[in-house]
Parts: structure tokens; sequence; C-alpha cells
């Protein structure tokens, strides 16, 4: 059983604006439909919770209703990514503690069916899957006063990406936790549990997340392009 987890209740600060970035349009319609038919389209049997924000519920009913769309199963989100993947994680009660569950970000419309897939098969024999890619800028680590710094070989570093796969009694046990500022995904929730065997699963450079609004325009680019064009990276 396959369960994937749309976090999208961020207010998308970052971004600007009054209204929070997922919920902006993109090639026809609000970004977040892009990912929820991404993962629809990629695991046609699989369930969707669609984590929210409560005040943005009634905005985003409006939008299913003027694009004719039905919207996944809603969970109210929390003040943080972390809080609201817990509530996501504690509303799944009656599910199989075998599930995978997969943990995405509602601003990456771009993500491949065969992304999706190849992080779910990694994930099923080992403590976790996640997509990463190479990292192609030079980089630098900042000492702690924050004055000097120093270059770093930027082939041992990998930008990671989502959707993260985990069992779904991994994720309870790691969830149950509580919060550190070192938690920065659902990977480093997994790994504070104790769970170490999670695995770098080829990610692709398609997969952007939208955060400001040049990448909006990058996305809409790739979208107006090729919609449909096939990941062409290893399956």
């Amino acid at each position: 059983m396959e369960i994937t987890v749309i976090v999208a209740a961020g207010s998308g600060s970052r971004f600007g604006g009054d209204l929070p970035k997922q919920f902006l349009p993109l090639a026809g319609k609000p970004m977040l439909m892009h990912t929820i038919d991404a993962f629809r389209k990629a695991l046609p049997a699989g369930r969707i919770l669609l984590v929210l924000s409560p005040g943005m519920v009634p905005l985003w009913q409006n939008l299913c209703a003027d694009h004719g769309m039905q919207s996944p199963e809603i969970i109210e989100g929390g003040s943080s990514r972390w809080e609201s993947v817990k509530h996501a994680i504690d509303s799944l009660k009656g599910a199989p503690a075998s599930a995978t569950v997969l943990v995405h970000d509602g601003a990456r419309p771009l993500v491949s069916a065969a992304l999706i897939k190849r992080v779910l098969a990694y994930a099923k024999n080992t403590d976790g899957a996640l997509p990463a890619i190479p990292v192609t800028d030079s980089i630098r680590k900042i000492s702690e006063n924050g004055v000097s710094s120093e270059a770093v070989d930027r082939a041992m570093y990998r930008a990671v990406q989502t959707p993260q796969a985990f069992s779904l009694w991994r994720l309870r046990e790691a969830y149950s936790l509580p919060f550190e500022e070192s938690f920065t995904d659902d990977a480093s929730v997994i790994a504070a549990a104790g769970f170490e065997n999670i695995v770098l699963v080829e990610g692709s450079p398609e997969n952007i997340k939208v955060t400001t609004p040049i990448d909006l325009v990058i996305a809409e680019a790739r979208l107006s392009m090729a919609l449909d064009t096939p990941d062409t990276s290893n399956n």
C-alpha cells in the first residue's frame, strides 16, 4: 500500500505576495494541482493526503470547483513543516504499519512518475529512500564566527529533493520524538530515531522546488515546452 503526503501548508513567505505560491496559476491551473496530478498518474491506486493550512481550505475547495478537480483527503497543517507531517502521520491510525509513505513538497510540481517509482522501489527493503542530485556550484564552509570560510569538495555533497519514502511504522516512531532544529526534512527525523539505512536515489534536475518568482517562470516554461517529457534518468 502506498500513501502520499503532499505538504502544502506553508505561507510562501520567501516567495512574497498575498497568496501562498502553491495556489498560484501555473500552465493554466494552480501549481498544487500539477503536483497532485503527478502522483495520481504515477500511483493510480495510491492514497493521497493533502496537508493545508486551515485558513486556505476554503480557497482550495473553490479552486477545485473552478477547475473540476476532486481534492484528495485534506489534513489540517501545523505551524511548521515538521508539525504538518506529524499531523498527517497521526491521521493514519487505521493504515497498515507496513504501508510505504511518500512525503512530498507541494511546491515541486514537475516531479516525474519515473522518479516517484524509483524512490518507492528503493524504500521497500531499507530504512528509507530519497532523491538527490549532484551539487553543481562551488561551495564553501562558513566558520563558526561567520567571517572566514573554506572550500569543500562539492563531489562529496548532494542536494536532496522529495518525495522521500519510508515505511509507516518507522515514520510513526520517528515522529513520536520531540522536535529538534536539526529536523530539516523527513530523512533527518528518521535518522534521529536510529534508522540509518537511508539510501540516496538518483533525482532529477527537473524536479525543482518553486521558492522564488523566477522558479515559477522556469516551471511555466518547462511545462509549456513539454508537459509529458519523460524522465531521462535511469529507471
